[in-house]
């Protein structure tokens, strides 16, 4: 976790908090505060349409990230399960064949490990852990076929290496998908919006609406921090972990 780049993102926020508090109090002394004061009713209105339109596109952003983060975790498991049975199943080879199998799976699993998280983590594929893979395949392919009698082992062999590949396909199209920019755009928009309609409201005290402001600011911050940090799965505060390829090299 990059405890750096979050302080850093706090202070930044703090900084432009501050600052917008003041220019609030300022606000409050100019004549377009005379202005606004006789429209409330209006900006009741106004904040009610965006904080509802808000509420309900952030509500779907969420749903979609969450979903494919939850996917994500998902295929780990179930590509992680394939290897597991392509190791079990290897025991049917000959020493030589089953030796050089669980030696091309214990390569890609380091591979994993070491590379291509902080690679997905930057929406790149990582060309070391996809030729640790070929690897795999190309140990189970060579395998040498002795006993007709064990033919259906070996196919069976290959078909669980196909669905390792497929999983893995998928889990790496799952992990490269991001928001798209302009969704992210129009949401920033219309919380910029929503923060500016708070801003310019004609609160009777000026504490209580300083109170407000600050505080709705706070809200739209965290809300936009756990927008980005679930978008990407392998950095930030959550996170989908690499455990179960580490407990499968153990």
């Amino acid at each position: 976790m990059n405890w750096s780049a979050i302080y850093q993102r706090v202070f930044k926020f703090a900084v432009a908090l501050a600052a917008a508090s003041a220019a609030y109090g300022w606000y409050r002394q100019t004549v377009l505060y005379g202005y606004t004061a006789h429209e409330s009713e209006g900006l009741n209105t106004v904040i009610l349409l965006v904080s509802g339109i808000f509420s309900v596109m952030y509500a779907f952003v969420i749903f979609v990230i969450w979903s494919q983060f939850t996917e994500v975790e998902n295929l780990v498991m179930r590509e992680c399960n394939s290897l597991h049975d392509l190791l079990r199943f290897s025991e049917h080879a000959n020493a030589d064949a089953q030796h050089a199998i669980r030696g091309a799976v214990a390569d890609y699993l380091r591979a994993v490990l070491k590379s291509e998280w902080q690679s997905l983590s930057q929406r790149r594929r990582d060309r070391q852990t996809e030729k640790a893979f070929s690897e795999i395949v190309d140990a189970v392919l060579s395998a040498p076929r002795p006993d007709p009698a064990e033919e259906a082992a070996f196919e069976r062999l290959t078909g669980i290496m196909q669905a390792a590949g497929e999983r893995r396909d998928e889990r790496i199209a799952k992990s490269l998908t991001r928001i798209p920019p302009t969704l992210v755009r129009l949401v920033h928009t219309m919380a910029g919006l929503l923060l500016l309609m708070i801003f310019v409201y004609p609160f009777h005290y000026w504490p209580i609406g300083l109170a407000c402001f600050d505080l709705l600011a706070v809200v739209l911050f965290l809300a936009n921090v756990v927008m980005e940090d679930t978008d990407n799965p392998f950095e930030g505060v959550c996170n989908v972990s690499p455990q179960p390829f580490r407990d499968l090299l153990q």
